[in-house]
């Protein structure tokens, strides 16, 4: 490589990678935790988890529920996504698309119905702060524009990536061996960053990529307009197939047959497939269908996407995609997702998830030590050496906060009282980003970045190991109580947070030179 092209690369790797450093270390690290925030919110409420039960979805039951809610179904189409640990199901229902619908059946809305009892929620009537993280982790809290800045974030971080490989390629193995701990602060970064982002590579690939795609995938629209002659509907069902609709024809006069013997059809025609999605399209009207979307179980296929419509009023298949056969562009779209979720492998591979972003998150910092270390030099002018300085102490503030916040938040979600449910996003968006804030500010101005890194490590570590006892204490789950009652959902989260206070001690014991 020409010496030209070579700094070429170079300062597109150091640039991008600074210009987004805090911004991609907020959502590897939230993300890390999002990962597991459906256990999060089992872990808030304290309910016994029988997925066994809440798997067992009667959409019959479910369409009642909604009826007795005061809602007329006639004319809506109706989306289901089947229950995770928190033992929900999100429900949106449509505007009617019946000529008889008064204003209030044309807004649509959404609900979240408990598949044990069959009582429906918004989605505000508890607000977790599983939930606040994951919302967090590609910037929902900034109205209109966050996920488009998660997404070239993201896209900024693969632009890193890709760069950082040219310049290092050539001495990418040897440098992986090298650790040099005695000598000064910038190499010491650098190989830090060299051997562990090396390790984290494909994981860091695979995030930049699946993040680009999902947070950006709405500008796609943009060109698929004129190739569709700005027919936005036949696109977006061109490419997202479930979301099909149907034009009303006219209301059904008689009994409507039950979902769920169409439902128990389609698994005895498929007993490895599981619902994803599950669709109830022009409810009430000749022309109704019921619609499953779903995968083969991991263990059988890890893409294995298949459908089935019904026409309810005649009980015959009307469309059917065999999870054996996927097709290529849905396909592509799960494969994408799941990589993203990691929802295909159980807990275990979220903890390896979870441990490769923290590794990320590390590899992030380090790379804007390096670039303090070379910045301050005695030729570069006092004033720019100031603002350098200042700038990675607030840099290194706003990330390491984000630990002890966390844990706090953690503590005060459980401690929050059920009778206060409806103030609860309130509540912990209060205490996360103005404790957030409170410590970004004070560690800004303490000013050295070892008191920072020092210090978020210990409170982060002492509120963490409090988690699983004001779990005890305010609910009576017990750690040992969870473990004999199977209720693993819970005792993860407790366990977990255990583990993350316990290594974070152990940095601590090792933590002699300052940073």
């Amino acid at each position: 490589m020409s010496k030209r092209n070579y700094n070429v690369f170079f300062h597109v790797h150091t640039i991008s990678g600074i210009i987004i450093s805090a911004a991609l270390f907020i959502i590897f690290f939230c993300g890390a935790f999002a990962l597991i925030k459906d256990e999060i919110t089992a872990w808030e409420k304290g309910e016994n988890v029988n997925m066994k039960i809440a798997s067992d979805v009667d959409y019959d039951r479910a369409m009642q529920s909604l009826k007795d809610e005061g809602l007329n179904l006639t004319g809506r189409d109706i989306r289901m996504i089947p229950p995770d640990v928190k033992q929900k199901m999100f429900v949106g229902v449509s505007a009617s698309k019946s000529e008889n619908a008064s204003e209030e059946d044309k807004l649509s809305t959404y609900y979240n119905l408990h598949t044990r009892t069959y009582e429906l929620s918004t989605y505000y009537a508890f607000y977790s702060i599983g939930e606040l993280i994951y919302r967090l982790h590609f910037f929902h809290q900034i109205p209109t524009y966050g996920i488009l800045t998660a997404g070239f974030v993201a896209f900024f971080f693969l632009l890193a990536i890709v760069s950082g490989l040219i310049v290092h390629w050539k001495k990418i193995v040897s440098n992986f061996y090298i650790f040099r701990p005695k000598t000064k602060l910038k190499t010491i970064w650098t190989d830090a960053h060299t051997a562990l982002g090396v390790i984290g590579l494909p994981f860091q690939f695979m995030f930049a990529l699946t993040s680009s795609f999902l947070c950006l995938s709405s500008l796609i629209l943009l060109p698929i307009n004129f190739a569709y002659d700005g027919n936005q509907q036949q696109a977006l069902e061109d490419l997202r197939p479930m979301q099909k609709t149907y034009e009303w024809e006219e209301q059904a006069t008689g009994e409507i047959p039950s979902l769920n013997v169409l439902y128990e059809k389609t698994q005895e025609k498929w007993p490895e497939f599981e619902a994803a999605q599950v669709y109830v399209k022009n409810y009430g009207g000749t022309n109704m269908k019921f619609q499953i979307d779903g995968l083969l179980k991991p263990d059988e296929a890890f893409l294995g996407h298949g459908r089935v419509v019904y026409d309810v009023m005649s009980n015959t298949i009307t469309e059917e995609k065999n999870p054996e056969d996927p097709g290529y562009a849905e396909t592509v779209e799960l494969a994408i997702r799941r990589l993203h979720f990691g929802d295909f492998g159980g807990l275990s591979l979220k903890v390896i998830y979870f441990a490769l972003a923290i590794v990320t998150c590390f590899v992030i910092l380090s790379g804007v030590l390096i670039w303090l270390e070379a910045r301050d030099k005695k030729y570069i002018p006092e004033k720019k050496r100031k603002f350098n300085r200042a700038l990675g102490y607030f840099y290194v503030a706003i990330c390491m906060s984000l630990y002890p916040i966390t844990a706090i938040s953690m503590l005060v979600a459980k401690y929050i009282p059920r009778t206060m449910d409806a103030d609860r996003q309130s509540i912990l968006y209060a205490v996360f980003f103005i404790g957030w804030l409170i410590f970004t500010l004070f560690f800004s101005f303490r000013k050295n970045n070892y008191i920072t890194t020092k210090y978020s490590l210990i409170l982060g570590s002492c509120f963490g190991i409090l988690v699983p006892i004001i779990n005890g204490l305010v609910s009576g789950n017990w750690m040992w109580v969870m473990y004999q009652q199977d209720q693993t959902a819970i005792f993860f989260v407790d366990i977990f947070w255990i583990c993350i206070s316990l290594i974070s001690f152990g940095i601590l014991l090792r933590m002699k030179k300052p940073v």
